[in-house]
């Protein structure tokens, strides 16, 4: 003689799971849409927007050496679909040369929008060349004959908190990668009209500490071209079957 036993178990409703969601996860690696370097000069007249290398630091040159500074974006919004959620993002460059031991290399957001031109120097490119139409200078956001569009400050508009920072020891590969710099990214993407990348601002306190990184432009120079890798989910809405039973599992067993 037998009779049947029934036994209910219930489960949290959970809308996100991964049955119910189906959510699905993809990388991206970007190829900068434009860098440029700034060289420190009085009259803006120096660029570097198509040359093999960025440089970041402070030079020997007396009396107390001049300036460094990299500029580079990305099109972020082009490259994530609408409503997709950013789950990760991290900045990779190539430190091919460097003076002086020890030093923290690190992006802040830019403020203003630039530009990057032809102005593409000669040698190891650390003196510039003369700035070309649309070169982004140590005075102009955008350089042109008839003085084009300048900065709110010489050197670049740039947040005063660092996105994030690593300390370079030596040549190689580097990745920076934050809280801060992850919000950077998601701002980018939502708001394409706000995304002017960023500054790599290296050591800048001491005389012949400089960094020189490769470009997109090195490609096919023998570099390793800046990439930024973003990490993206798209979650759809749950289907319909999903909300009417997710919350209740029921299993009948029979015992003798």
């Amino acid at each position: 003689m037998w009779c049947p036993r029934i036994r209910v178990v219930v489960a949290p409703v959970s809308v996100c799971g991964a049955i119910a969601c189906g959510a699905s996860a993809d990388v991206v690696s970007l190829s900068a849409a434009q860098d440029a370097t700034l060289y420190e000069s009085g009259d803006g007249s120096l660029g570097n927007g198509a040359g093999q290398y960025l440089f970041a630091g402070r030079t020997n040159q007396s009396p107390s050496g001049l300036l460094r500074r990299g500029l580079i974006q990305f099109d972020v919004a082009g490259a994530v679909p609408v409503g997709a959620e950013i789950v990760s993002a991290r900045l990779v460059l190539n430190l091919s040369q460097l003076n002086g031991g020890a030093a923290p290399v690190a992006l802040h957001r830019s403020l203003t929008p630039w530009t990057s031109g032809a102005s593409d120097p000669s040698g190891g490119e650390g003196s510039g060349a003369p700035a070309a139409l649309g070169d982004a200078t140590w005075l102009h956001s955008s350089w042109s004959a008839g003085g084009g569009s300048f900065w709110n400050a010489p050197g670049g508009d740039f947040a005063a908190v660092a996105s994030a920072t690593v300390l370079t020891t030596g040549v190689g590969l580097y990745t920076w990668s934050s809280d801060a710099l992850l919000a950077d990214v998601r701002m980018f993407a939502g708001s394409p009209t706000m995304n002017f990348g960023w500054f790599i601002i290296g050591p800048e306190s001491s005389m012949g500490v400089t960094r020189r990184f490769d470009s997109a432009e090195s490609a096919g120079l023998g570099g390793i071209v800046p990439r930024l890798e973003i990490e993206w989910t798209v979650v759809p809405a749950p289907g319909a079957a999903v909300i009417l039973f997710g919350g209740l599992v029921v299993r009948q067993r029979r015992r003798l």
